[in-house]
């Protein structure tokens, strides 16, 4: 049986254990899912700011694209191919809306790759290449690609280049041609970087983003500097380079962009990347936990109180079973002292009646009064078993009913027929003592309604009788009022030789009481007790 209960207590525990951990599984996949989604926030907003980082390059170069453009239709369609100073004034009236200041330089090299001028916005030759061949510095490769860029009529974007003016450039070059398509060399506008990566920066979040930008996927470049492996010319280095940041190359996103032949790569990632924050899915762990702790003592107080509960069912059980064994037994004891009560009753009346029949014998009237006060006695006790015995508890007698019966026994006994008397009964109606105190009153009452009737109630008098019971704080008083003359003057209840007074005198300290009498106004008997027994209702 206790191994029946081991396994069903076991089967509980296994069924919230799986409870729990689906729930488990459940949070888990959704904190998973929360997380996910949060990290997908993170990169959402790198892609966009990627995004933004590419529509800034493609809008600067754009720009670049125009003015070398514009720079080529003036070459090409002015009578004769313009001079330094003709350029130099169309340059200016070219950017005078556009914030380039010495940010640009325009070469003019001819088809043997001398300079013929080179021109700032502001200054004429100003590093004095004017007839310096491009050879002496330019590699074989690109000298080749030039010579193939003059019998051309593209726009050329070549990677950029440190210029010996001190800023890193693009170098834009196209073929250089008159009026009449007579090829007369190229040129080469080369635009400040810095400029092209000063609009874009200011277009995008420079303080929580790195971007690096690389050409035909070798070359990288900065505002200030190209690393190519070619002389530096500028000594100040770009805060915003990217080798400056402990960035992953696996956390940048990348994409590319193709301007007049050349590729353009741009990268973008954060510089501290954000953490999808765990306090959250902390919390929700700590609080799961909390709760499963709590279902688990739950179930286990569940299931001990079950046990409990099942403990006092069996025992309830068994108290039950004893009560009705011993309802059983209590029904044969109260059977058996009814049958007692009945006995002892029926032995009274017969000792009652034996009295009766000797009084008959006697001619002397003070023995015939002393039998009968005798029997009354007996029979004022004999009422008090018949009352037990009719009463379902067979301990309380209902006091009122009692002394009504008792007084109307009396009556037939001793009263004259011609004697009329009026009975006033003051008790409540739910007042109940148990036996012993109740054949106590009622011997008490016995004698004083026997005296009342020898001494005085008269034929052709107005008889009146009252008893009265009545609480009074922690006493029951008993009143008895007879309106007669009363008891002489010096008369003591200790002293006293008759029978009756000696029987009050007795009852009354059994009861735990005292006696007082006040013969004015009426003849009145006060007795103060106690029950002997509170197997009453007040």
């Amino acid at each position: 049986m206790i191994f029946n209960k081991i396994i069903k207590n076991v089967k509980y525990y296994l069924l919230v254990f799986i409870v729990l951990f689906v729930g488990v599984f459940l949070l888990h996949n959704l904190l998973d899912n929360n997380n996910a989604l949060e990290q997908q926030k993170i990169e959402q907003k790198l892609k966009e700011e990627h995004a933004n980082a590419i529509n800034s390059a493609k809008a600067g170069l754009q720009v670049y694209a125009t003015i070398v453009s514009s720079i080529k239709s003036y070459t090409k369609n002015e009578a004769t191919f313009p001079d330094e100073y003709q350029l130099q004034k169309y340059l200016n009236d070219l950017l005078k809306d556009i914030n380039f200041k010495d940010s640009i330089l325009i070469s003019h090299v001819g088809i043997d790759h001398a300079f013929k001028y080179v021109i700032t916005p502001n200054q004429i030759d100003p590093k004095k290449l004017k007839g310096v061949s491009t050879k002496s510095f330019i590699s074989k490769k690109k000298i080749a690609a030039l010579d193939r860029l003059m019998q051309s009529e593209d726009i050329e974007l070549f990677p950029p280049i440190n210029l010996r003016e001190g800023w890193a450039g693009f170098p834009f070059d196209f073929s250089a041609r008159n009026n009449k398509n007579e090829i007369l060399g190229y040129v080469a506008p080369v635009i400040n970087v810095k400029y092209l990566l000063d609009y874009f920066y200011e277009n995008n979040d420079a303080e929580t983003y790195v971007h690096k930008f690389i050409v035909n996927d070798s070359i990288d470049f900065t505002r200030e500097a190209v690393h190519n492996n070619t002389e530096i010319f500028n000594a100040t280095e770009d805060a915003e380079y990217y080798k400056n940041f402990d960035v992953k190359d696996r956390d940048y996103i990348y994409s590319s962009i193709q301007l007049f032949g050349l590729k353009l790569r741009i990268g973008s990632a954060y510089k501290v990347k954000p953490l999808v924050d765990k306090s959250s899915t902390n919390i929700a762990y700590a609080w799961y936990a909390l709760i499963s702790l709590l279902v688990l003592l739950s179930l286990y107080q569940f299931l001990k109180n079950r046990a409990l509960n099942n403990s006092l069912h069996d025992a309830n059980d068994l108290v039950l079973d004893k009560n009705k064994a011993l309802e059983g037994n209590l029904l044969k004891i109260q059977t058996l002292i009814k049958e007692i009560h009945h006995r002892i009753k029926n032995n009274m009346q017969m000792v009652s009646g034996i009295l009766l029949m000797q009084e008959d014998e006697y001619e002397d009237e003070n023995i015939k009064k002393a039998l009968r006060d005798s029997q009354n006695r007996i029979q004022s006790m004999s009422l008090v078993h018949e009352k037990l015995y009719a009463n379902a508890t067979l301990k309380e007698v209902n006091t009122k009913e009692y002394i009504e019966q008792l007084l109307m026994y009396v009556e037939d006994t001793v009263k004259y027929k011609a004697l009329e008397l009026q009975k006033e009964i003051v008790i409540i109606q739910e007042l109940y003592f148990d036996g012993d105190t109740s054949s106590d009153l009622g011997l008490i009452i016995n004698e004083l309604v026997t005296n009342s009737f020898k001494h005085t109630f008269r034929e052709g008098r107005n008889n009146k009788l009252r008893i009265e019971i009545i609480k009074e704080e922690s006493f029951y008083k008993l009143i008895y009022k007879d309106y007669g003359k009363g008891l002489a003057d010096n008369f003591d209840f200790k002293s006293a030789k008759t029978l009756g007074m000696q029987l009050i005198t007795i009852l009354t300290e059994q009861l735990g009481g005292r006696l007082e009498y006040n013969k004015s106004p009426d003849s009145t008997f006060i007795i103060y007790f106690k029950p002997l027994e509170k197997s009453f209702k007040a």
